[in-house]
């Protein structure tokens, strides 16, 4: 069992640390804010033992062992250098930064301390996601030739316009949002990228992005569409279709949901498991990687982190 610490006690930390708690590996152990009293506060609503005002005075502390990191995303960089200067490792949420060049030498740096580096997409390891995945290569749906994921809200009403959501750098929708389709894809598509080709969705009086549509062809045959956007609200926020030859999966709200239909053979039939908390199947499988004396993730290490932020990058770049 490790002890895990929280860094950042924004909206997002509340359910990290459900999953923290839900996991049999980890101990939530210490919370850290800018704040004392709202560390101290949410250290007594989850249990933790310790809580920090100060994010240098908790990586000082010799007991943490893990630090998952809930910051804004125009913070994550140099809160993991810093992490890996006090050598913790590091589980960083989603987007871990804002370009390739940035993860080649976040990893290397973790590799250098011998710090375990991690981004947080939890998509990759909920407990649906991994049975629906094994069902494929098992070959419940024959060959798996078409992915189609989306992940559409409206979340943006009562922002205010400093909100870094909405800043030029390092906001936009698929900072934001878009990572969730882009990750299921190359999940379940299991295979670097061959080409892709990013569209940028635009608003006039915004310089980030609102969203993107991106067509993706991967090495092994499989052709994936991705969608984000922020004008319009999907049921469920979106879903995702996994087509193969011999049938296809349905996957509603796949990022975080229990539930899922296989249509095969002219029947329906509803996929469900158990799930405490969609947080955990990450917290768990970092623990089990440091434990085996990993440095990164065999299903999201430094490469599966690069094809994501490959195709954030190319939507970026539409938009200039």
């Amino acid at each position: 069992m490790k002890n895990v610490a929280i860094l950042g006690l924004g909206n997002i930390a509340n359910r990290v640390a459900k999953g923290v708690v839900s996991s049999d590996k980890a101990k939530l152990y210490a919370v850290a804010s800018r704040n004392l009293e709202k560390a101290k506060e949410f250290a007594d609503k989850y249990g933790a033992v310790v809580s920090y005002g100060s994010y240098e005075e908790m990586l000082k502390d010799t007991n943490v062992d893990l630090v998952y990191i809930c910051t804004p995303n125009a913070l994550h960089y140099e809160q993991i250098k810093l992490c890996f200067a006090f050598g913790k490792h590091v589980i960083c949420e989603k987007p871990m930064v804002k370009n390739e060049e940035q993860v080649r030498e976040l990893f290397a740096m973790g590799r250098d301390r011998g710090c375990f580096l991690m981004e947080a997409e939890k998509t990759m390891f909920t407990p649906l996601n991994k049975k629906i995945k094994n069902m494929i290569e098992d070959g419940i749906i024959g060959n798996l030739h078409t992915i189609r994921a989306q992940y559409c809200s409206e979340g943006l009403d009562g922002l205010p316009l400093d909100h870094w959501v909405l800043k030029e750098d390092f906001g936009g929708c698929t900072y934001d949002i878009g990572v969730y389709p882009i990750c299921a894809a190359h999940f379940y598509a299991d295979s670097p990228m061959k080409e892709f080709q990013a569209e940028a969705v635009r608003n006039p009086e915004f310089k980030c992005d609102f969203g993107m549509d991106t067509d993706i062809f991967y090495e092994n045959g499989i052709y994936a569409n991705v969608r984000s956007n922020w004008f319009y609200q999907a049921e469920n926020k979106g879903k995702a279709l996994l087509v193969g030859d011999k049938g296809y999966f349905e996957i509603p709200a796949y990022w975080k949901g229990n539930r899922a239909y296989l249509y095969k053979d002219g029947s329906k039939t509803e996929v469900e498991v158990a799930m405490e908390s969609d947080f955990e199947g990450e917290v768990t499988h970092a623990i089990e990687c440091i434990e085996d004396g990993l440095l990164e993730s065999p299903i999201l290490g430094e490469e599966m982190s690069v094809e994501i932020i490959r195709v954030v990058e190319a939507v970026q770049k539409k938009l200039r």
